[in-house]
């Protein structure tokens, strides 16, 4: 009895793990962190996605082979290092095929930089990890117990920022300064040298900026000039980009300044955040939350990759007959996502038809209409047309339609055929294991 409910047990487990490993989704993932190589961009984020373009327009969605957040990424020595969730670092020479190293480093990993001769990696309680290659990797014993978010190898030295205005500094990665800011427990999260200064950016728009890099000054005179609405939120990535600065954060925000103390907001053109900004020296690339993707040649004037789509239906419909709508965003790297729960609308005439619940078209009377989409900054406009109820009319319509009816039923026959198959073979699998698991404890009780 003992024997059976153990295989009974070890069965249901393993069939959890074969549907685990099959599940699928088509949720955009989130991307943390991106760079540009000198040829072509690689971002990575959620769950160990990886995206990479070269011209930051077109892309290609991968993975790391682990579903592990990829927080970090840099370039050096001829490849890509990229680090993440409970330690784990990946590297590449193309940023499509990818190898995990053994680093022995559990805490998280936030922040990841070369400079051509070594890598330093931050993150967790002040931890500091550096590496001659990206593969070997030895922790560097700080005083900070202060969770470490980026390090930037700008002007000749490592720059590190973090949280409870942390500011670390060193030249070989090896020896680290800390430098005290006053009058602030917010966190800082990302650093640039622009040629004659530095500039920090963090959470509640706060913006520091210095010459030498060790004594530093808030610039709050713009803070008076924007939104209330604003000034909470948090700046998550700046660079430097044709002689101005580009910063970029929580809820879509993107400012940019020629000097870091007058700024200019621009919030059109997304509300996902924006977590890393990246340029090539013509285009910048902006990614961040729920897959999104911004691009820009100036700073000033951005594009929102994302694109709706009402899938491949024509909305024709006759008087009192419903129809599900469905809308799409298609992101640029081969995923689309169902965001009709998520959209606003407007129906232009509404004597026409009507929208319940968000999503069902209601057919009133015999004209034209049609569903305008807000969804994230972009729109989309759907027609819909309803025909007369009458029989002279109809039976084009209902001979379409049974058509239709039958091509979604003989659809539906091919999907349950091919679940079938599919849990077959995951039985089988789950049959071969356990006899195999059956055949060793025979073994062993022999």
């Amino acid at each position: 009895m003992k024997r059976m409910l153990y295989f009974f047990i070890l069965t249901v487990i393993l069939l959890n793990c074969v549907f685990v490993l099959a599940e699928n989704t088509d949720k955009a993932p989130d991307f943390y962190d991106i760079v540009f190589n000198g040829e072509y961009y690689v971002a990575v984020g959620e769950k160990g996605s990886v995206i990479t373009s070269f011209d930051g327009l077109n892309w290609s969605l991968g993975s790391v082979g682990s579903d592990k957040n990829l927080y970090g990424i840099t370039w050096g020595l001829n490849k890509f290092v990229a680090a993440g969730e409970e330690g784990v670092i990946f590297t590449s020479e193309d940023g499509k095929n990818w190898t995990k190293r053994d680093s022995d480093i559990s805490s998280d990993i936030y922040g990841i930089e070369g400079n051509g001769d070594k890598f330093i990696a931050v993150g967790d309680m002040g931890k500091i990890f550096v590496s001659p290659d990206g593969i070997r990797w030895s922790r560097i014993r700080m005083a900070t117990m202060e969770v470490l978010k980026k390090v930037k190898w700008v002007n000749g030295i490592f720059l590190v920022v973090g949280e409870d205005k942390i500011i670390l500094s060193s030249d070989d990665g090896i020896s680290w300064e800390q430098i005290n800011i006053e009058h602030s427990d917010v966190a800082f999260n990302d650093v640039v040298w622009n040629g004659k200064e530095y500039l920090i950016v963090g959470d509640k728009m706060r913006i520091l900026t210095s010459e030498e890099g060790v004594d530093w000054e808030y610039n709050d005179d713009y803070m008076e000039v924007l939104k209330k609405e604003l000034t909470d939120k948090n700046i998550n990535s700046v660079l430097w980009h044709k002689d101005k600065f580009i910063a970029a954060g929580q809820d879509g925000i993107i400012m940019f300044s020629g000097d870091g103390r007058t700024w200019t907001e621009k919030m059109e053109v997304t509300k996902k955040s924006i977590m890393s900004l990246s340029t090539d020296g013509d285009r910048l690339v902006g990614v961040g939350k729920d897959g999104i993707i911004v691009v820009s040649e100036s700073g000033e004037n951005w594009e929102n990759l994302t694109k709706l789509s009402a899938g491949e239906k024509q909305y024709t419909l006759l008087e009192n007959e419903e129809e599900s709508l469905q809308v799409l965003a298609k992101f640029p790297f081969d995923i689309k996502m169902d965001i009709t729960r998520y959209i606003e609308y407007e129906v232009s005439d509404e004597n026409v038809i009507t929208l319940e619940k968000g999503d069902l078209i209601k057919a009133l009377n015999a004209g034209q209409s049609a569903i305008k989409v807000f969804y994230d900054g972009k729109t989309l406009e759907i027609p819909i047309t309803v025909e007369k109820q009458e029989n002279n009319i109809n039976n084009d319509k209902e001979s379409e339609k049974k058509d239709n009816d039958q091509k979604d039923i003989q659809k539906l026959r091919e999907n349950i055929l091919k679940k079938m198959i599919e849990v077959a073979i995951r039985l089988s699998i789950v049959l071969v294991l356990t006899f195999i698991i059956m055949h060793f404890v025979r073994k062993i009780k022999k």
